[in-house]
C-alpha cells in the first residue's frame, strides 16, 4: 500500500514521481495544505514561495511527463534554514531587524538543488542568528517539537527537523556549528547528516563561526539524507565522493566493518539518560548481529574538544557580529547578546592556541580510525526537554554529543535507535572518516532498517490546536 504522502520517505516520493503515481503539483500542493493546517502551532516555517514553487512545480510536472526527470531529487519540496540566501526572500536569520533583508540571489546550495530538480517550499525557523535557545523575547514565536508541543525541538535547525518529522515536506536543508543539524534531529526523531567540512558551499549563507560552519540534510531516514547529500553538492565539490554517492549501494552487508565505540563519551556520564543508554546498547546489539566488529576506542576528553571548540568558535561568532552589536545593541535578544559577548572576552592568544591544539585533535582522531572505519555513539545525553528547560540549573548541562565532530570536520550522522517511556525520540550517531559520507550512510541504513523503527510518526497534532 502507498503511504499518503506527507507520511511516505523522500526516497519513496522520489520513487513515486519516477513512476508518475503522483505528480510535484500534488506533491507540493499537500506540503502547502499540511503547513497551512498545523504550522501555527508549530511555528517552523518562516516564509513561504507557494506561488514560485507552484510555477515549478508545474514545469516539473511537465519535464517528468516528456520522460526528462533530470533525478531523484526532481519534483521534490525542499525546506531551507532561515540564513541561507533563497533569491525573493528575506534572509532573517530569525532578527528582528533583517525582516526586510531580501536575497538577491540563491545561495550555492539552494542553486545546486534547484539544478537537481528540487522545489524550494520557503524558509525555516531558527534561534536568532543560529545562537543559543528557544526565545521568548523574538517577533517570532518559539518552534515547538511535534511529538510533544511542551517539548523543546532543539537547535539551530529547529523548523528543519520539525517540519521534516511533522510531514510538513520531505526534507530540509539546515547548517550547524556546534551539532545544530544532528541536535534537533535527535530531538525530533529525525536523520540528519553534517556532512565533512567543505562538502557542501557556504556562498551565501550568513556566518556564524566560519571555520565550524557546514551545511547538510534533514530528513525522515538515513535513505532520504543520502538521496539529497549529492543534490547539495557542486559538481566540482569531492568528484570521486560524489561519484560514489552516485552508484551508492545502501543495502551491501556491512560485515567485517570495523566500529570503534566511543564509550567514555557516555557510559560512565551521571547526566545520561539510562533510556538513552539502553538504546545505544540495542544499537550495538544489532550492529554485532549485522556482521561488524565492535571495539572500545578512546579519544581525548570530550571537555578537551569542547573547549577547544569554544575557544574558537565564540571569538569567531563575535568577529561576524561584534561591530553591529557594539553599534546597535537593541537589534539583538538577551540570549543572543551575551553569548556573543562571551566571545569577545577570549584572548587572541587563547584563540591561536584552540586553533593549533585542533590541528592535534584532528590528527589524534585520525590515528584512533586508523584501526576502525566508523566511530559510534549517542547523539544527545537525554531526550528532549521542556521549553524554556535552559534557564534551569539542568539548561546548563551540556546535553549534546556532537561537538567534538564540528572540531575536527569528520562527517557525522544522528538517526533515531528509539524512544523514551515518554514516547520522545532517542538518537544513534555514527562518525566516519573524512570524505567517507557514504560509509556513514551506509552504516546507518543498516542498523536503522534492522531497528525497524521509521513506522511510528508524531501523534496527530489537532490535539493540541486549541492550546496553541
Amino acid at each position: 500500500m502507498t503511504a499518503e504522502p506527507h507520511i511516505a520517505t523522500l526516497s519513496e516520493l522520489s520513487r513515486q514521481l519516477g513512476a508518475r503515481e503522483i505528480s510535484p503539483v500534488e506533491l507540493l500542493q499537500t506540503c502547502l495544505d499540511r503547513i497551512a493546517s498545523i504550522d501555527c502551532c508549530l511555528h517552523s516555517f518562516n516564509a513561504l514561495r507557494a506561488e514560485s514553487a507552484m510555477v515549478e512545480a508545474r514545469a516539473a510536472e511537465h519535464a517528468i511527463m516528456q520522460g526528462k526527470r533530470t533525478g531523484p531529487m526532481h519534483g521534490i519540496p525542499v525546506g531551507i534554514k532561515d540564513l541561507i540566501d533563497v533569491a525573493g526572500l528575506p534572509t532573517t536569520a530569525q532578527a528582528a531587524h533583517r525582516v526586510n533583508a531580501v536575497a538577491r540571489a540563491d545561495a550555492g546550495v539552494v542553486a545546486a538543488l534547484k539544478q537537481a530538480g528540487a522545489i524550494i517550499l520557503g524558509k525555516q525557523a531558527m534561534p536568532e542568528y543560529a545562537v543559543g535557545i528557544a526565545q521568548f523575547d523574538s517577533p517570532w514565536p518559539p518552534a515547538r517539537n511535534p511529538w510533544n508541543l511542551e517539548y523543546h525541538p532543539s537547535g539551530s535547525s529547529s523548523g528543519s527537523a520539525i517540519s521534516v518529522a511533522a510531514g510538513l515536506c520531505p526534507g530540509s536543508v539546515g547548517s550547524e556549528t556546534a551539532g545544530s543539524i544532528r541536535d534537533p534531529a535527535s530531538w525530533c526523531g529525525v536523520a540528519g547528516l553534517k556532512p565533512t567540512d567543505e562538502l557542501v558551499s557556504l556562498a551565501g549563507v550568513l556566518p556564524l563561526a566560519r571555520s565550524m560552519d557546514c551545511l547538510g540534510p534533514l530528513a525522515w531516514t538515513v535513505e532520504d539524507c543520502a538521496l539529497m547529500l549529492p543534490a547539495m553538492m557542486a559538481q566540482s565539490s569531492a568528484p570521486a565522493l560524489l561519484q560514489r554517492l552516485g552508484t551508492l549501494d545502501l543495502g551491501k552487508s556491512i560485515k567485517g566493518l570495523r566500529v570503534g565505540v566511543v564509550r567514555h563519551f557516555y557510559e560512565n556520564d551521571a547526566d545520561m539518560a539510562p533510556e538513552v543508554l539502553a538504546a545505544t546498547d540495542n544499537a550495538l546489539r544489532v550492529l554485532s548481529e549485522l556482521g561488524a566488529h565492535l571495539s572500545t576506542v578512546r579519544l581525548e576528553d570530550f571537555a578537551i574538544y569542547a573547549t577547544t571548540a569554544r575557544s574558537i568558535s565564540w571569538p569567531e561568532e563575535y568577529a561576524e557580529h561584534g561591530a553591529e552589536l557594539r553599534d546597535h545593541p537593541e537589534r539583538f535578544g538577551s540570549v543572543t547578546r551575551s553569548r556573543l559577548e562571551d566571545g569577545m572576552d577570549v584572548p587572541a592568544h587563547v584563540y591561536i592556541n584552540a586553533r593549533r591544539r585542533q590541528a592535534e585533535l584532528v590528527d589524534g582522531i585520525n590515528k584512533v580510525m586508523r584501526d576502525v572505519d566508523v566511530l559510534v555513539l549517542p547523539t544527545t545525553k537525554k531526550p528532549a526537554q521542556l521549553l524554556g528547560y535552559e534557564a534551569t540549573p539542568a539548561g546548563e548541562i551540556e546535553l549534546s554529543l556532537t561537538r567534538p565532530f564540528n572540531l575536527t570536520g569528520n562527517p557525522a550522522l544522528s538517526f533515531c535507535n528509539g524512544f523514551s517511556e515518554q514516547g520522545l525520540p532517542l538518537a544513534l550517531q555514527i562518525v566516519g572518516r573524512h570524505l567517507e559520507d557514504d560509509l556513514i550512510l551506509r552504516v546507518g541504513h543498516a542498523v536503522e532498517t534492522a531497528l525497524g523503527l521509521r513506522s511510528r510518526r508524531p501523534l496527530p497534532l489537532s490535539r493540541y490546536m486549541k492550546a496553541h
